[in-house]
C-alpha cells in the first residue's frame, strides 16, 4: 500500500474511506436504575430442584424440595407431574417418599401448599441452582413480560388467577432478574391513598446459587464444581439416569442435589456476611459489579446521577463519543516469536488511583472548565518521561475535541467482512471534529511524534465530598477499615491484597488457603468497583417505538425513532468509564513506546497485557535485559506501598514454582488475531510445552471428546488445563497449530487428530429471551405448554454445512435459487454430537435434518489458524509477519448505543436481534451533505458509485461536479450508497 511520510519520519498508509461508529447518549425516559429500600425475606427458605425429560420439551417429571425455618428443616418432599410419569414410576416415587418419611405432592399441591405458601404468603426466600430453568418447568404457560421486565418472560404458575405470575428476565449467562408480578387490582385501600400512604406489592425474594457464586468467586460454576470449590459436606452425585426410568439411584441423586444446593447457599451466605454489607441483602447481588455497588451503598456514597441530575445532556453525548473499550491487537501475526509476556498490576484500579478518580466517585457533583490552551501546550511538549511521573496523571480528567488528520486513535468500524463493529488503533482522518480522552491524544503523540490538532478541551474536577460517608471493613477484615472520605479506596484495597498475597506465600495448610481466598476476594472487589458499574447501561425493549433525542459529536441533538431504551445503571458515571479505559490504553501505548525505544518489538497486547518480542539478531540475554529495563521504568508509577514494577511478568509464564532466572527456557508466542494466541516453551526434543492458550473463537463449541478418549500422538499437558485456560480438545488443537507453524507447512496443520472431529459440531444454547424462544414458534404451535420448547430450555445448536460458501437446503443440497431458506438445525440437549445429530430438526419447519447437511468440527475449525485481523493490513487469511495499521478516512459517522456481546457466538449461531442499538446518522446541513457526496464519488470512482446506486454515470458526474444542481433527495440516496460501500469495504 502506498504511504506518505509524517514529520517524525514515520510512515502512514494512504487513507481508506470507511464508515465509523461512535457511542451516543440517547435522552429518553432513561432514568437510572434505582435501589428501593431493601426489603428482607422472612426466616423461611424454600430450596427446590426439578428433574425433566430429555426431549426438546424438557417437561417436568418430578422435583425435590426442602422448607427450612432458619437452619431447621421443617418440610422435605417430592413433587411430580402425573401426566409425565407412568403408573409404575409413580408407585416407585410414592413408595420411596413414604419409606423415607417425605411428603409426596403433585405439581398443583406443591405450588399452592409450598411454593406460594412459603415463597409468597410468608415472604420466604426461594433458592435454586439455575433457578430460571426450574421455574419454567413448574409453570403452565408463558408470555413476554412487560414494562421494566420487557425482554423477559411472564410465567403463569397456576390456574388460580389470584396467584401472582413469576417474571424472569435474562441478564447474562450468569444472572437473571426474578420477581413476582404485581396483581392487576389496586393494592392500596382508598383511605390509605387519601392519606398519601401506599401498599407495596410483593415482589418476592429469589436467590440463584449459580448467580451468587459467580458474584463472590468471579467464576462460573456447575453445582458439582461449586460444591467441590466450597468443600461442602454433601457433594453432587453423578448420574446417567436423566430421561431413563425412575430408580432408587435417580431419586437419591435428585434429593442429594437439593441438599448440596442448600449447603452451597449457606456457605456463600457465610462468605457474603464476612463483607459486612448490611445495606444490601444477598438476593440483590447479581454479579461482581453488584458486589461493588453494595460496597458503595455501605459507604453511603450517593450515585452521581442523583447528586447531579441536571448535568447537560450534550456533554454526556461528548463523553459517550470518547468511549472505547480495551485495546486488543496482534502485531506479529502467525510467526513463532520469543517473548517476555507481561501484564499490569490491577490495571483499572491502578489508573483510578493514579488519576485520583476516587474523589470523583465520592464527590457531590463535578465542575468543568475550558482548558484548550493548556491542553494544546501539554500535547505539543509531552514526552514519554513525563508520563512516567505520578504527578502527570491527575490532570488527565480531560476530554479533547480534535480534527483527526492521520492521527493514531481508536477507531470503531466494521472492518472487512466483519458483521459487527470492532475497535482498532488506526490512523484516522475526519472532516468532522471528534471527541477523545486526553490520554488517547497523548498516546497518539508518543507513538507517532505528531500532535493532534486540538479544537477544544474540557477538564473536569470533583466537587465537595459528599456528607455522611461511612467507613467500611473491606472483606470484613476487622483490622482493615477504609474511610471513604479520607482514603483512596482503590489504593487501600490493592495494598491490602498485596500484603495478603505475601502472607499467603509464607503460610501453609488451611491458613494459606484462608489468606488466598481473602486476597482473591479483594481482587474481585477492586475490579468490581473500578470500571464496569460506571459505564453500565442496561438495554430494554420499549412498549412501542418512541422518539428519543440523540446527542453525538455535533452541537445539536437529533431525533431518532427506536424500539429500545438504554437505562443507566444505578452508579452510572460515564466520565469515569471513559477516563479509565483511555488511561489503560495510554499504559499500553507507553509499554509499546518504551519497547520501541529499547530496540524491541511486541507480538500482541490485550487490555492489560503485552508480549514484548525479541528482534531477529538480538541475543537472548540482551533481549531479557532490555525487556527488564522496560518493565522497571514502570516502577516510578507504582502508587502502592510496595514499590515494584507495575508491569510484571505474567505468572503463567514463570517456572512451576513461580520463580524466574536467566536460565529459564525461552517463552514463545504464536498469535493469530485479537485474543487468539498461545504461549509455549520447547522441550529438549523441540516439542511445544503449552503454558497459556486462548479459547477465543472456540468457546461456543461443546468439547467433541473428553479426557478418557484422548487423541493419539499428542503428549499430555505439562501444566493443569485450568492454568493453561482451555479444554483438552482446545489444547490438542493449539498443539497441532504450533507443530505446523514450526514445520514446513504452517498453513496446513493436521486437524484430523481425533475421530470425534468428524462428528457434527454442537453448541449449547438456551431460550433465554422471547425472541430466541420464537425460533420455535412453528415447532410449538398446537402443542400444550408441557410439550413445547419452554423458556430457558437447554438445547443443542448444530450448524449448517456449507459447500463453496453456500448454505445447504433442508434436503442437504446446496441452495440454488432465491427464496430457499437456509436450514437452522437444533436438537434437544445431548451430551454427544452423534446423539444430537440423530435428533436434529430444523427449528423453522420442525422437519428432521439429515446428517450430511450438518457441519462437522473439522469443517468448523478448518480456518481457525488463519482467522484474519481485519482491522489491520497484512493480516488476511494467509498473511504472516508484522501487521500494519490502516489509515481510515471517516466517510460517515453512525451513532450506536450499547454494543453487542459475544461476537464470536453471534457469528456462529446467527446475529442476536437484541445485541445492540443503532441510532443511525445525524442529519447534516445541505452544504455539508453536498461536500460529503462530492468527496465520496471522487474517492470511490464515478463508475463504481453509479453501478452501486443503479444510476446513470451522467447523474453521478453532475453530483460530483455541480452538487448544488442536484436535488436533496438524490444527494441523500447517493450518501447512503457511499456509506454502504465504505462500510462493506468496497471503497477500499
Amino acid at each position: 500500500m502506498t504511504e506518505d511520510v509524517l514529520k517524525t519520519g514515520a510512515t502512514r498508509p494512504l487513507a481508506e474511506p470507511l464508515a465509523i461508529a461512535l457511542r451516543a447518549y440517547a435522552a429518553s425516559a432513561n432514568d437510572p436504575e434505582t435501589e428501593r429500600q431493601p426489603e428482607r425475606p422472612s426466616r423461611w427458605t424454600l430450596i427446590f430442584d426439578t428433574e425433566t425429560t430429555v426431549d426438546a420439551a424438557q417437561r417436568l417429571r418430578f422435583g425435590v424440595y426442602q422448607v427450612r425455618e432458619g437452619e431447621q428443616l421443617r418440610r422435605h418432599g417430592i413433587f411430580y407431574d402425573p401426566d409425565a410419569l407412568s403408573t409404575e414410576e409413580l408407585d416407585i416415587l410414592e413408595y420411596w417418599a413414604r419409606r423415607e418419611g417425605l411428603e409426596f405432592l403433585n405439581r398443583v399441591e406443591f405450588l399452592e401448599g409450598v411454593f406460594y405458601r412459603f415463597g409468597y404468603d410468608r415472604r420466604g426466600l426461594i433458592v435454586g441452582f439455575n433457578l430460571p430453568f426450574d421455574l419454567a418447568r413448574i409453570a403452565i404457560a408463558q408470555a413476554p413480560a412487560r414494562r421494566r421486565m420487557r425482554g423477559g418472560f411472564s410465567l403463569t404458575m397456576t390456574t388460580n388467577t389470584r396467584r401472582a405470575r413469576v417474571q424472569v428476565k435474562h441478564l447474562t449467562a450468569r444472572a437473571s432478574m426474578i420477581q413476582f408480578a404485581l396483581p392487576g387490582e389496586q393494592l392500596t385501600p382508598r383511605g390509605m391513598r387519601k392519606r398519601g400512604l401506599k401498599v407495596n406489592g410483593r415482589r418476592g425474594f429469589f436467590v440463584d446459587v449459580k448467580t451468587l457464586a459467580a458474584a463472590l468467586t468471579a467464576t462460573s460454576h456447575t453445582l458439582k464444581s461449586l460444591a467441590d470449590f466450597l468443600e461442602v459436606a454433601h457433594r453432587k452425585l453423578d448420574t446417567d439416569e436423566h430421561g431413563a426410568p425412575i430408580t432408587d439411584a435417580y431419586i437419591e441423586y435428585a434429593i442429594g442435589d437439593v441438599q448440596t444446593t442448600w449447603e452451597c447457599y449457606r456457605e456463600l451466605m457465610r462468605r457474603y456476611g464476612e463483607h459486612g454489607l448490611t445495606q444490601t441483602p444477598a438476593h440483590r447481588i447479581k454479579s461482581e459489579a453488584g458486589l461493588g455497588k453494595a460496597y458503595l451503598r455501605q459507604m453511603g456514597i450517593r450515585p452521581w446521577r442523583q447528586v447531579q441530575p441536571d448535568f447537560p445532556p450534550g456533554q454526556l453525548g461528548q463523553i459517550f463519543n470518547a468511549y472505547y473499550g480495551g485495546r486488543s491487537e496482534v502485531r506479529l501475526r502467525r510467526v513463532p516469536t520469543e517473548v517476555v509476556y507481561c501484564d499490569f498490576t490491577s490495571m483499572y484500579p491502578t489508573v483510578c488511583t493514579l488519576m485520583g478518580l476516587w474523589r470523583l466517585v465520592i464527590a457531590d457533583g463535578m465542575t468543568w472548565a475550558d482548558t484548550t490552551e493548556q491542553t494544546r501546550r501539554l500535547i505539543e511538549h509531552v514526552q514519554a518521561a513525563d508520563v512516567l511521573r505520578p504527578e502527570f496523571w491527575p490532570p488527565l480528567h480531560t476530554l479533547v475535541q480534535i480534527k483527526p488528520d492521520g492521527d493514531l486513535l481508536p477507531v470503531r468500524a466494521r472492518y472487512g467482512d466483519e458483521p459487527q463493529n470492532t475497535i482498532g488503533l488506526n490512523y484516522l482522518s475526519s472532516a468532522q471534529p471528534l471527541w477523545f480522552t486526553l490520554a488517547d491524544c497523548i498516546a497518539a503523540k508518543l507513538l507517532t511524534g505528531k500532535a493532534p490538532q486540538i479544537a477544544r478541551a474540557i477538564t473536569y474536577a470533583p466537587g465537595p465530598v459528599q456528607a455522611g460517608l461511612r467507613p467500611v471493613r473491606v472483606c470484613g477484615l476487622a483490622d482493615y477499615p477504609v474511610d471513604p472520605a479520607n482514603d483512596d479506596f482503590y489504593r487501600a484495597v490493592i495494598d491490602r491484597r498485596s500484603s495478603l498475597k505475601r502472607e499467603s506465600k509464607a503460610a501453609v495448610g488451611e491458613e494459606r488457603k484462608r489468606l488466598g481466598a481473602q486476597q482473591f476476594a479483594l481482587k474481585i472487589l477492586a475490579n468490581a468497583t473500578s470500571y464496569g458499574i460506571f459505564i453500565q447501561v442496561d438495554m430494554e425493549d420499549a412498549a412501542k417505538p418512541l422518539v428519543v433525542q440523540c446527542f453525538g459529536a455535533g452541537e445539536q441533538p437529533f431525533d431518532v425513532r427506536t424500539s429500545k431504551i438504554e437505562r443507566p445503571g444505578e452508579y452510572s458515571h460515564p466520565l469515569l468509564g471513559v477516563l479509565i479505559t483511555g488511561a489503560a490504553r495510554l499504559m499500553l501505548a507507553m509499554a509499546e513506546r518504551l519497547a520501541t525505544d529499547a530496540g524491541l518489538d511486541w507480538a500482541m497486547c490485550d487490555t492489560d497485557s503485552i508480549a514484548l518480542a525479541r528482534p531477529e539478531g538480538m541475543t537472548r540475554v540482551e533481549f531479557r535485559r532490555r525487556a527488564e529495563e522496560v518493565r522497571q521504568q514502570f516502577t516510578r508509577l507504582n502508587p502502592y506501598r510496595v514499590k515494584e514494577s507495575l508491569l510484571k511478568i505474567e505468572h503463567a509464564t514463570l517456572t512451576p514454582d513461580g520463580s524466574q532466572s536467566d536460565d529459564d527456557p525461552p517463552l514463545y508466542c504464536y498469535a493469530i488475531s485479537a485474543k487468539r494466541y498461545v504461549l509455549y516453551n520447547l522441550d529438549p526434543q523441540g516439542r511445544p510445552v503449552i503454558r497459556k492458550a486462548s479459547a477465543h473463537g472456540l468457546g461456543h463449541l461443546r468439547p467433541p471428546y473428553d479426557g478418557e478418549n484422548l487423541a493419539i500422538g499428542i503428549p499430555e499437558p505439562s501444566f493443569d488445563l485450568d492454568e493453561i485456560g482451555v479444554h483438552r480438545w482446545q489444547y490438542d488443537l493449539w498443539y497441532q497449530i504450533i507443530i505446523a507453524a514450526l514445520g514446513e507447512k504452517p498453513d496446513q496443520p493436521n486437524f484430523d487428530f481425533h475421530p470425534a472431529l468428524h462428528e457434527p459440531a454442537i453448541s449449547r444454547y438456551a431460550a433465554t429471551t422471547p425472541e430466541l424462544l420464537n425460533w420455535f414458534a412453528k415447532f410449538n404451535k398446537g402443542k400444550p405448554y408441557s410439550g413445547q420448547v419452554k423458556p430457558f430450555n437447554f438445547m443443542t445448536a448444530l450448524h449448517a454445512r456449507k459447500i463453496h460458501g453456500e448454505p445447504l437446503d433442508p434436503s442437504g443440497h446446496p441452495k440454488r435459487r432465491r427464496g430457499l431458506l437456509r436450514i437452522q438445525p437444533i436438537a434437544p440437549y445431548c451430551r454427544t454430537p452423534n446423539a444430537a445429530a440423530d435428533l436434529a430438526f430444523d427449528r423453522a419447519t420442525g422437519n428432521a435434518v439429515p446428517r450430511k447437511a450438518l457441519q462437522s468440527y473439522l469443517q468448523a475449525i478448518a480456518q481457525y489458524h488463519l482467522h484474519p485481523e481485519a482491522k489491520f493490513t497484512n493480516a488476511d487469511y494467509t498473511d504472516r509477519g508484522r501487521t500494519e495499521r490502516r489509515h481510515i478516512l471517516a466517510m460517515q459517522i453512525a451513532y450506536i448505543g450499547k454494543e453487542a456481546d459475544k461476537l464470536e457466538e453471534q457469528f456462529f449461531l446467527g446475529a442476536d436481534p437484541e445485541a445492540g442499538i443503532d441510532y443511525g446518522v445525524a442529519p447534516r446541513p445541505i452544504e455539508e451533505l453536498r461536500k460529503q457526496v462530492q468527496q465520496g464519488i471522487i474517492i470511490l470512482g464515478y463508475r463504481r458509485v453509479a453501478r452501486s446506486a443503479g444510476m446513470s454515470l451522467r447523474d453521478v458526474s453532475r453530483a460530483a461536479r455541480e452538487p448544488e444542481r442536484v436535488s436533496s433527495k438524490l444527494l441523500i440516496r447517493l450518501d447512503r450508497v457511499i456509506a454502504l460501500m465504505t462500510a462493506s469495504g468496497r471503497g477500499s
